[in-house]
């Protein structure tokens, strides 16, 4: 294959999978440009990951991408727009819950436009997939088998761009898919959240010190799941309150 960075970036992402991964990687042993570009991405998203995060101003990832855009028209300034854009991703903030919204939004569409979903457990079994987790050193929440006509496929750790491997969960009908996401820190919430971000519906509920994202482009769906997790957790508080 020939020199393409926006693989690379994707490979670094960890966002190939199959064929695609393997000539990557075959490429990789026999290019030193490309090589050079996937140990560059990996040490910023190191340095980036321990940045300290304000709120970002609205209009913000607007200009990032414009400027990104910008970039790729000009040859060889790979670093310009990958630069760009994870310091910006650093600016935003890693307890953002608009941020992380956009992130999660991202690798909903991802992951359901893909031909096949690239699930690590496949299962209709919530024990299953929470059991198939905790083996990976992750506690889930009490996952529901389904409800408002989705039900559950299986799941996979998903790499979100600050470089965190965050548990993402599949449900799915015929009318819709909704994600469940599991982010492994607590973020600047009040009570619950909802926002509308890249044309999907996100909601978000703090659990404990984690924070669960629900995505969807259903309004409906994200509703009936955020009401059925928040159900569940208070039951769980008052349980262990009895004891």
């Amino acid at each position: 294959m020939t020199c393409d960075p926006e693989s690379v970036t994707a490979y670094v992402d960890r966002f190939l999978y199959g064929a695609d991964l393997a000539r990557m990687e075959a490429h990789l042993a026999d290019c030193p440009a490309c090589r050079e570009q996937a140990e560059a991405e990996r040490e910023l998203r190191a340095r980036l990951k321990g940045l300290p995060a304000p709120e970002p101003r609205p209009a913000l990832e607007g200009e990032v991408r414009q400027r990104i855009r910008s970039s790729r028209r000009r040859r060889g300034l790979w670093l310009v727009p990958l630069a760009a854009g994870l310091t910006a991703l650093a600016l935003l903030g890693r307890g953002s819950p608009t941020v992380v919204a956009w992130e999660a939004s991202r690798d909903h569409a991802h992951c359901f436009g893909q031909k096949r979903l690239p699930a690590q457990v496949w299962s209709n079994d919530p024990a299953t997939v929470s059991a198939w987790f905790e083996r990976q050193g992750t506690a889930m929440p009490p996952l529901p088998v389904g409800a408002g006509g989705l039900q559950l496929l299986g799941a996979r750790y998903c790499p979100f761009p600050d470089a965190t491997l965050v548990p993402h969960v599949y449900y799915s009908s015929a009318e819709g898919q909704l994600s469940v996401f599991l982010i492994p820190r607590r973020l600047r919430l009040k009570g619950s959240f909802v926002a509308t971000t890249r044309g999907t519906r996100v909601g978000m509920l703090t659990m404990n010190d984690s924070t669960l994202a629900l995505v969807s482009e259903n309004p409906a769906q994200v509703e009936t799941f955020q009401r059925l997790f928040a159900t569940r957790m208070a039951t769980l508080v008052i349980a262990g309150d009895s004891h």
